[in-house]
């Protein structure tokens, strides 16, 4: 009875579970029955194309298969836990932990104690060969320096080239050059005189050109040679004037005479309505420039 209900309700191995997202030959053109059932009777029809290999495949590892990776990790956290104490980074991390894990980024895919196991180990070994390298050039210093006599912990040091090397001079650049022309280094535009055709820049140019926002109406060659024109002679006029002396003088303070009522210098400020000798005998001339120095004007008149 219990046997009749297992073949009822599920189909007898091989079969594919429901949800099952693999490919499965021919299955697209079967109808009519289970998903189990279909992939059962193509897993077991040998007309049927299909590469002789069980996708499913047995997860646990043997009993009697060691993984040499894992003996090296046992291993190296039993030596790390003898030399450096008490440890917080174990071999059996626990999930949950909040520290700082090295190297714990490049390992994912598998459980949190798998990865960060991997990462320590990882870790550990970089460590560990980097303190084997800087105690081997301490070995070397020392022997080179000849504090310590050559030892068997060094690596025998084979020479790729036969010494003594012998010194080689190259000839220089210039006697390389063919001919007795010598290279000429291109000369800044801000170098070179205002009669010198080359002196602006090219079409294209977008960099700062000095004094040339206030030129328009010529082509840019022109504008630029117009403003470098400019701005070198304020420069070498700025360095001239800078070399000559300085002249320091003051000039004398004139003393205005406020009790004059009719100055001689300058004519009197519009709109005065004190009496002005002779003005309204003058015409055609503004009130300041008639009313300067009015009172020479009429003893001029009255003599």
């Amino acid at each position: 009875m219990q046997q009749a209900r297992e073949n009822a309700f599920l189909p007898i191995d091989p079969y594919h579970t429901p949800g099952y997202g693999g490919y499965c030959p021919q299955f697209k053109y079967q109808i009519g029955q289970t998903f189990g059932r279909t992939t059962r009777r193509l897993l077991q029809d040998d007309d049927v194309s299909t590469s002789g290999r069980l996708v499913l495949s047995e997860i646990r590892r043997p009993l009697n298969q060691v993984d040499e990776k894992d003996v090296q990790q046992a291993d190296l956290f039993r030596t790390r836990a003898k030399s450096s104490g008490e440890q917080i980074l174990t071999e059996k991390m626990v999930p949950g932990y909040t520290g700082f894990i090295p190297k714990s980024q490049h390992y994912f895919g598998n459980r949190y104690t798998v990865n960060c196991r991997n990462s320590i180990a990882d870790f550990e070994f970089d460590h560990r060969r980097h303190a084997d390298k800087i105690k081997q050039l301490k070995v070397i210093a020392d022997v080179q320096t000849g504090k310590s006599d050559a030892t068997s912990e060094l690596p025998p040091l084979k020479s790729r080239h036969i010494t003594p090397l012998r010194s080689v001079a190259i000839d220089p650049i210039g006697s390389r050059m063919q001919g007795n022309k010598t290279a000429e280094l291109p000369v800044s535009p801000y170098m070179l005189p205002n009669e010198n055709p080359m002196k602006n820049f090219m079409s294209g140019y977008t960099g700062f050109v000095p004094r040339s926002r206030g030129i328009i109406g010529m082509s840019y060659p022109i504008i630029t040679h117009e403003a470098l024109n400019t701005f070198t002679d304020e420069i070498s006029r700025s360095k001239q004037q800078s070399e000559q002396p300085v002249r320091l003088s003051r000039e004398e303070k004139r003393i205005i005479d406020l009790k004059n009522i009719y100055p001689e210098e300058s004519g009197l400020v519009p709109h005065y309505t004190g009496h002005i000798p002779g003005q309204k005998f003058r015409y055609g001339n503004t009130f300041g420039h008639g009313t300067q120095n009015a009172l020479h004007h009429a003893l001029k008149q009255s003599a």
